[in-house]
This record gives structure tokens, sequence and C-alpha cells, in this order.
């Protein structure tokens, strides 16, 4: 046995045992252990990383989060221009549409005066012979009638303005409310936004959503957009309002040249009126001096008659005494004075009798032109009452229906 022969022994006991050594230098790596310095230093980077980034997301949301009420704050300030705008052309369109209504009603009352200017014209046309003439009344019924037509057509030209107009405010209407509408949704999702909390139900991954959508408009392009509407509702209001002081005045001056325009009629009217009454008074104070001719001429007849009655007898008996001179016997039948009388009596009576019944002829001759000239003035007399009461009584009652200017301005 050798000084190894125990060692050797055990030879089959020791394979794939190490040494002391490597044992020492083994232990001595895992308790140095690089992973701790490792560790530690990993640890403290991520700390250092962790505040960083936690303080440039809360910067980041902070900022993100000021740009969103920044954002909700001018959306709100456009949805206010807008809503203000919105109010406005609401009230405008209100005004307007009464100032329709009321120019309507203005139409429809001028169908009154149109048709008590028609009815004078034609009541007119009734009047008889003489007095159917182109007066100063007939010449300013005439006038209104133009001037009638004339405010017709001017209400029916006004009429189509505030139509157009009304179309014009409707459209800067729609697209004020349909951006408006926009803007309150808008101003709901950014509002929403800008309250948005980290640990809210409503947030979770929305994938792709850093995604700038095709389309999208630039805060320039939005602003026009806007602006855009708001000119366009600027340019309506402006308009309309232009248009409402035109209709308006149209409105007044009408009326006012529709009451000076009746105001002529009735002055002409009772011109008019006046001028007929004159003359009939005058043909009645005519008439009744032409039935006293009349008159004295039938006494002055009558007593022509007489007298040639009493000529004509007497003629008879100065007739009758020549006949019985000349029964006296031969010598007896003298020329002597009383027959040479007799005879230039009878003469003399014959002249007389020829004067008288000259002058019956001449005076039957006058009575008939008395009597024809009282027939005329009769007829004159019922031309000129029937000219009075069309004038005074039909037109002048009819007129006195005439609408106020404030009716006619459609009040």
């Amino acid at each position: 046995m050798n000084h190894n022969g125990d060692y050797m022994s055990f030879m089959d006991k020791n394979i794939g045992l190490t040494t002391v050594e490597n044992w020492d230098n083994h232990n001595k790596k895992v308790l140095k252990g690089d992973i701790i310095g490792v560790t530690d230093s990993n640890t403290s980077i991520t700390k250092n990383c962790i505040v960083k980034v936690n303080q440039a997301s809360c910067e980041n949301f902070a900022d993100s989060t000021d740009q969103l009420k920044h954002r909700t704050r001018h959306i709100n300030y456009w949805k206010s221009e807008l809503e203000r705008a919105i109010q406005d052309i609401d009230a405008e369109i209100r005004i307007l549409e009464a100032l329709r209504q009321q120019l309507k009603n203005s139409m429809d009352i001028l169908n009154v005066p149109e048709q008590i200017n028609d009815e004078c014209l034609n009541i007119r046309t009734n009047r008889m012979q003489s007095d159917l003439v182109y007066d100063d009344p007939q010449d300013q019924l005439f006038k209104e009638s133009v001037l009638i037509q004339n405010i017709k057509r001017l209400h029916r030209e006004m009429l189509n303005e505030i139509e157009y107009q009304m179309k014009l405010n409707v459209a800067a209407k729609t697209a004020l409310e349909v951006d408006w509408g926009n803007k309150f949704l808008a101003f709901k999702y950014e509002d929403h936004n800008s309250q948005l909390k980290t640990k809210a139900a409503a947030v979770k991954d929305s994938a792709g959503a850093t995604k700038l959508s095709e389309g999208q408009s630039d805060v320039q392009s939005w602003e026009r957009y806007t602006l855009s509407a708001l000119d366009q509702f600027k340019n309506a209001m402006e308009k309309s309002k232009c248009l409402r002081e035109k209709v308006d005045a149209a409105l007044i001056n009408s009326a006012r040249d529709l009451r000076t325009q009746d105001v002529k009629v009735n002055e002409a009217l009772s011109a008019r009126i006046g001028q007929t009454e004159r003359v009939k008074i005058e043909l009645e104070n005519q008439l009744r001096l032409t039935l006293e001719k009349i008159a004295e001429t039938e006494n002055i007849l009558e007593t022509i008659h007489e007298e040639i009655l009493k000529v004509t007898q007497r003629i008879q008996v100065g007739q009758t005494r020549l006949n019985v001179k000349n029964c006296r016997p031969d010598v007896e039948n003298c020329r002597e004075g009383s027959l040479i009388s007799l005879i230039e009596e009878i003469g003399e009576l014959n002249a007389s009798l020829s004067l008288l019944q000259k002058r019956a002829l001449e005076t039957e001759k006058l009575r008939a032109e008395l009597i024809h000239e009282r027939s005329k003035i009769e007829n004159e007399i019922v031309v000129k009452k029937k000219s009075l009461h069309i004038d005074n009584e039909r037109c002048l009652f009819l007129r006195s229906y005439y609408q106020s200017a404030e009716k006619m301005c459609g009040f």
C-alpha cells in the first residue's frame, strides 16, 4: 500500500468533484454579483425616466387640455356670434313678413278706391245730353284711375322684391343655423374632451386616432366658412332693412297721393255741383220768365182775336150801311159825305184788320217759339237735376267711403 493507497481506493467516489479553489472563486462571483449594481443602476434610470415621462406627459396633457379649452372658447365665441346673428335674422324675417302682410293688406284696401273710382266714372256716363262733357271732375277721376294703376303696379313690384328678399333672409338663416349646429356639436365634443380625465370610463384605446383625416379644414378655412355665413347674413340684413325703408316710404307716399287726389276729385265735384246748381237756378228763373211771357202772349193773342172780331163786325156794319145806301132811288143815291166816310172807314178797318191779323200771326209764331223754349229749358233743368243727382248724391256719397291713409298703408 502506498501513501496514496487510501485515496485511490475512493477514486470512483470523487469523480466530478471540483477543487476548493474553484469553490471559493465561485462563491466570490455569486457574492460579488454584477446584477445588483445593474439593477440599482436600472432602477435609478427608470425612476428618472418615470419622473421625466410623468412630468412631460402631465405637461403635455395640461397643454393639450389648455389647447382644448382654448379651442372650446374659440368655438363658443363664434357659436355665440352665430346665435346673435340667428336671433337678428329671425327678428328681421318676422318684421319683413309683417311688412309683407301689411303690403298685401294695402293692396286689398286699394281695391276700394279703385271700385269707387270705376263706379264714379260709370255713373257719370249716365249724364244726359249737353251735360255729357269732359269736365274737371272727369279729368280728376281719370288722373285718379291712372294713379291707382301705377300704385298697384308699384305694390306688385315691391311684393315681388319682399318675397325675393325673404328667400335671401331664409337662406342666410339656414346657413347660420347649419354652421351653428356644427359649432354646437363641435363645442360639445371639445368641451367633453377638455374635461376628460385619465380614469374616465370613456377612455379606451382607439387605434389610428392619431392619423389625420382626409378633407379636414384648417383654422383659416374654418373661420372663413363662419365669416362667409356672417357676411351673407350682414348683406341680407342690410338689403332687407333698405327694402323695408323703401316699402314704408312707398306705402306712405302712395296713401298720401291717393288722399290728395281724393281731395282734388271731391273739390272738382263740389265745384261742378255748384256750377250746375247755379245754371239750374238760372234755368228755373228763365223758365218762370218764359212761362210768364207765354201767358202774356196768350193774353195778347186773346186781345188781338177780340179786336179782330170787333173790327170784322165794324166792317160788316159799314158794308151793311153801304149796301143800304145803294138801295136809295134815283138821284138820292148820292156820293155825299157819309158815303165817302163809310168807304174810308171800311178801308181803314180793312187795313187795321190786316195789321191785326199780321200781329196775330207774329204773336202765334212767338208763342210757339216760347213754348219750344219752355220745353228746352224744362229739358235742360231735367238734365241738370240728373247731373246734380249723379255728382252729389251718387259720386260724393260713394267717395265718402274712401279709405283713410292709415288703412291704405295696410294697417
